[in-house]
């Protein structure tokens, strides 16, 4: 464990850990071992089937790192398949929680019901998990979603080919002094991207764990520590 931890502090980017579970005891499992070499994580409670309000208790108790609670729906491109009202209540008790952060999708009504203290814990996502806009229409985005006031702005998108690297690593350049904004394409294409953008100025970048499929070009904390080694010694 302690060899664990000393790898991961030498890693020079913030590397958050999704932590995911069918079920809670699985995923409080998960979270234990995540947490043995991990600076962050992301609790992916969607990933729990049939996850509840009251679960929330249980997984916060468990949580002794920075973290990102996330309760994404099926029509965001989530896994969480109950009512949309049950989603709200869950998200709105997280941010009244000691979680870091709670990530909430651009669009959601319950990101115009934040208050100003929410909004300093929210991390306000948007996902395309199918392609890349073009440069204009993520630049309108980013402006939009910065109007929120959100602590964090991510943006995601489907890589397909070199030219949506490009045009990701320009909506990057946009990042304005001091502002926590994460790019970061999804796919084989754009695991460049996980790599490199941090370097660029991108607020962290996530990996899984073992086994974990969550994310399309999603790699683990250990591939992207030995990768982020070797770059450093380079």
């Amino acid at each position: 464990m302690h060899c664990k931890i000393n790898r991961a502090m030498r890693v020079p980017f913030k590397i958050c850990t999704v932590v995911e579970g069918n079920s809670l005891p699985i995923f409080l499992r998960n979270l234990k071992n995540a947490q043995e070499g991990s600076a962050k994580v992301e609790l992916r409670v969607d990933s729990i089937h049939g996850f509840e309000e009251d679960d929330i208790d249980t997984i916060r108790k468990n949580v002794s790192i920075s973290s990102v609670f996330t309760c994404r729906h099926v029509k965001e491109g989530g896994l969480f398949s109950g009512d949309a009202k049950e989603q709200k209540a869950i998200n709105k008790k997280a941010f009244h929680t000691s979680f870091s952060y709670v990530d909430i999708t651009v669009g959601n009504s319950l990101v115009k019901e934040l208050d100003e203290k929410e909004r300093k814990k929210l991390l306000l996502s948007y996902h395309d998990f199918e392609a890349t806009p073009n440069y204009i229409k993520l630049s309108v985005m980013l402006d939009r979603m910065r109007k929120e006031e959100p602590a964090i702005i991510k943006i995601t998108t489907m890589v397909t080919s070199p030219k949506d690297v490009f045009t990701l690593a320009d909506v990057l350049k946009e990042r304005k002094d001091k502002e926590k904004l994460i790019v970061i394409g999804m796919g084989e294409m754009g695991k460049l991207t996980r790599i490199m953008f941090p370097a660029m100025g991108s607020y962290m970048t996530y990996a899984s764990m073992e086994g974990s499929k969550i994310a399309p070009g999603l790699m683990t904390r250990k591939q992207m520590e030995s990768i982020y080694t070797t770059i450093t010694k380079s």
